[in-house]
């Protein structure tokens, strides 16, 4: 468990309880919670909150050294059944392109410190393909520059949460494009002369940096603010977007997937795949010859 994220432990702790609040019992039986994964569904509850029931339960067993469930395939059949009576398309953040990103970093003012700060950030996001969640918590110290960019290493990530060294290259942008990562990246911490700690932080009202990272809130709300500026806000982008543009403008832009899985830090490429979102379906046909 020491190695699991907070966050992870948390929800973990929650499903455990809710199980025992709904009458089961541990060490628990295959049918037991066959029965109830079933009431759960039949109560609303959707498919992939079930999974991660399941995977609460069955780690309590492990951690308690209490036999593994036997019946696999019963657990199986249910939620399979689970998933074929939902049928309900899964709801996926859309893309937010390259294209799109320079619209949104054309609306910030990049003499103003918060603005240069979210521009910063949000080409990093996009560049990097990271979870707003890493790159909140990136420090000075993990960054390393290069003349081809800046190396940024993850202590934790979602896929890394044993803490294995994992660094990811961030290339300098081609000079025909208006921004690049690494230039506002430098820009930003010179600007705010931060030398050590946190990188992304907040900024008040006079212009001056806080000392702690900034927080997740603070994180949407400045990619809320910045959708409104540029008229990107109807289209539905939320903090995912930027990790699914990179990954689809690197797919539609011949990258193969191991090229792509090396800068997402994805462990299984039929993850990666699911983030490839293509709106239109004629764009890069297969049959287009």
């Amino acid at each position: 468990m020491a190695s699991l994220a907070p966050s992870t432990i948390r929800a973990f702790q929650s499903d455990i309880r809710m199980f025992l609040r709904r009458g089961g019992t541990l060490p628990s039986t295959d049918t037991e919670i066959a029965n109830y994964l079933t009431r759960c569904f039949e109560d609303g509850y959707k498919p992939n909150t079930l999974k991660r029931q399941l995977c609460s339960l069955r780690r309590w067993h492990l951690v308690m050294n209490c036999p593994t469930l036997g019946n696999e395939q019963m657990i199986k059949g249910v939620m399979r059944g689970c998933a074929r009576l939902n049928e309900v398309p899964v709801k996926r953040a859309p893309a937010l392109m390259r294209d799109d990103l320079h619209q949104l970093l054309n609306s910030l003012d990049l003499s103003e410190l918060r603005d240069l700060r979210d521009a910063a950030m949000f080409c990093l996001t996009f560049y990097g393909a990271f979870r707003y969640s890493e790159v909140l918590n990136l420090r000075v110290e993990h960054l390393t520059w290069d003349t081809r960019g800046v190396l940024v290493r993850l202590s934790r990530s979602k896929t890394n949460q044993e803490g294995r060294h994992e660094v990811k290259a961030i290339h300098h942008a081609d000079t025909s494009l208006p921004y690049c990562p690494v230039n506002l990246l430098y820009r930003w911490l010179e600007a705010a002369h931060i030398q050590r700690g946190a990188v992304f932080r907040s900024v008040s009202l006079g212009g001056r940096p806080g000392g702690s990272k900034l927080s997740r809130t603070a994180f949407q709300n400045a990619l809320i603010r910045g959708l409104e500026r540029s008229n990107l806000d109807s289209r539905g982008f939320s903090t995912h977007s930027m990790r699914a543009g990179l990954i689809t403008e690197a797919h539609l832009r011949g990258k193969s997937l191991e090229q792509i899985q090396r800068v997402t830090g994805h462990r299984h490429l039929s993850t990666l795949t699911e983030y490839i979102r293509v709106a239109d379906p004629f764009e890069n046909s297969a049959n287009d010859f």
